[in-house]
Parts: structure tokens; C-alpha cells; sequence
């Protein structure tokens, strides 16, 4: 369960607040990136303070979710609007299997404070897929792996029907299981009316 400072409360109940996402990626060497634009200086998952890069509008992280009984899905952490040239140069091999940890930060209506940081969620990167525009830019997608999904380990997967089924059949213990619903965070760009989405605006 969460816990939020005052100060985020206050902002919600008001309608001031601003969610924005931010992830760590322990690769070598490590990656640190927030929504909005310019730098944050942030304590991050290590207990080091650490500069985020702002990706303003080009990042959105995707939570994925399901209905009652869907199978456990993944992370989706997207950049667009990059350079060919840019992508690649990724070293995809040594970033599949890094650690991942994905934050929920609470800013106030100026964008400028924050009030308030939760991990959301920790992984490991599993696939990169690239997509590119012929004379355009391109995109990088990173899919991460989280517990709910197992890790990796082979048997783990009990969190819903679907994936019990898979270990065994006629098992249907967790028919009646379900998880934590689809949601959104948008990293930079306009302001989502969405129910299910927290939009970023810092700036």
C-alpha cells in the first residue's frame, strides 16, 4: 500500500497534482530518465542521487493489465522520435536482463516541485523490438519482465487462470484471481482526461 506525503494528498485532493513516470535501467552504463523536460536530481532505487534525463513529450510507459482471469502481462517503456543513427547504436545485448525500475513521481500544478516518489514497479528489460520510418525517425521499446511474469523462471507463473492453466490444465484454482487493471503514464505531451491514465507536464 502506498503512502503519500501531505503535501501529494493535498495536491490530489485539489486537482493540482501532477504524475509523471521515471525509470532506472542498471545496464552498464546505467540509464536514468524521467518525463518532462530538462534534468532532475533524484534519489534513486540505490539510495544515490542520481541526475534523470528529461524526455519530454517522445516517452510513455505502458502498464499493462487484463481482465479477470487474462494472463499476466508485461511493462512496455517506448522512446520515440530518435534518430536512425541513434537506435542503432544501442547495444541491445547489454541492456536485455538489466535490472528495471519504474517510478510514479507527484509534482504540484507548476511542475517544478516534487512532492512525492514511489517505485511503481521492478523488472528486468527482456526484448528491445525497433521500428523505423523510411527518412523519419524511429522508435525503441523496451519490455519488462516483472514479478508477475515471473522473471524469467520457468513455474512461477500462478497469478491468474490463464497462467495456471498453462502449468496445469484442469487446474482452475485461481479461476477467481485477478490483478491490478490496465493504466497508462504518459510522459510529457498534453494532458490526458482519461480515467486509467496520469499524464506528466513538468516544465
Amino acid at each position: 500500500m502506498k503512502s503519500y506525503t501531505d503535501a501529494a494528498l493535498a495536491a490530489y485532493a485539489d486537482g493540482t497534482a501532477m504524475s509523471i513516470g521515471a525509470i532506472e535501467i542498471h545496464c552498464d552504463p546505467p540509464f536514468f530518465a524521467a518525463g518532462g523536460d530538462g534534468k532532475l536530481s533524484m534519489v534513486a532505487s540505490d539510495g544515490v542521487t542520481r541526475d534523470f534525463i528529461g524526455l519530454g513529450a517522445n516517452a510513455l510507459v505502458e502498464v499493462g493489465g487484463g481482465a479477470l482471469g487474462g494472463a499476466a502481462q508485461n511493462i512496455t517503456l517506448t522512446l520515440s522520435g530518435v534518430d536512425p543513427d541513434v537506435i542503432a547504436a544501442v547495444n541491445t545485448a547489454a541492456v536485455r536482463g538489466s535490472p528495471v525500475v519504474v517510478w510514479e513521481l507527484t509534482f504540484d500544478g507548476s511542475g517544478q516541485t516534487l512532492l512525492d516518489a514511489h517505485i511503481f514497479a521492478r523488472g528486468s528489460a527482456d526484448r528491445l523490438p525497433r521500428s523505423e520510418q523510411p527518412g523519419g525517425t524511429a522508435s525503441i521499446k523496451v519490455m519488462v519482465e516483472t514479478a508477475a511474469n515471473g522473471l524469467g523462471r520457468r513455474g512461477s507463473r500462478m497469478r491468474t487462470d490463464a497462467d495456471q492453466r498453462m502449468i496445469k490444465a484442469n487446474d482452475g484454482a485461481c479461476k477467481h484471481v485477478s490483478y491490478a487493471g490496465e493504466k497508462t503514464l504518459y510522459w510529457g505531451g498534453k494532458r490526458s482526461s482519461a480515467g486509467s491514465s496520469l499524464s506528466s507536464g513538468r516544465g
